[in-house]
């Protein structure tokens, strides 16, 4: 009798393939698992990172250069949830006036004044977590950023 005719051996070899196929199965959900937890903590970061961002924005909005002399807007943190309140801290990282800048378009030399420059910090502990100034510096060369 031929080994491969055995029905019963061939009823162990299915099985055995059938044990291979739900393993393979189960490694590669545990893999998605894994990618779709990461993904939602990714996101959960993106949203905190974009309440911030709004929150510092907005106090730069209202308060705008009176940040300099009256910190006082940044504890408020109006526009956070009450879970970030205690969590994140609003500061102030550099304020800088007014100043008369020489430039030059197409040739021309002319004295404008540019805007003044306030830079906001958000820190979770002692951790930088983002920056926003009011001001965007100019690239060199004068380009665009």
């Amino acid at each position: 009798m031929s080994h491969f005719s055995d029905p019963g051996r061939q009823r162990g070899d299915v099985l055995l393939e059938a044990l291979i196929g739900v393993l393979i199965t189960a490694i590669m959900a545990a893999g998605m698992a894994h990618v779709a937890s990461r993904i939602v903590s990714s996101q959960h970061d993106a949203g905190i990172d974009a309440l911030v961002v709004g929150e510092l924005r907005n106090v730069m909005q209202v308060a705008g250069v009176d940040l300099c002399d009256d910190p006082a807007p940044l504890a408020d943190k109006k526009g956070l949830p009450a879970q970030l309140k205690g969590d994140i801290s609003l500061g102030r990282q550099a304020c800088s006036a007014a100043t008369d800048e020489q430039l030059e378009i197409g040739g021309v030399t002319f004295t404008a004044k540019l805007p003044p420059v306030v830079e906001l910090t958000a820190t979770k502990g002692d951790t930088l977590v983002l920056a926003v100034s009011s001001v965007v510096p100019a690239a060199a060369g004068g380009d665009a950023p």
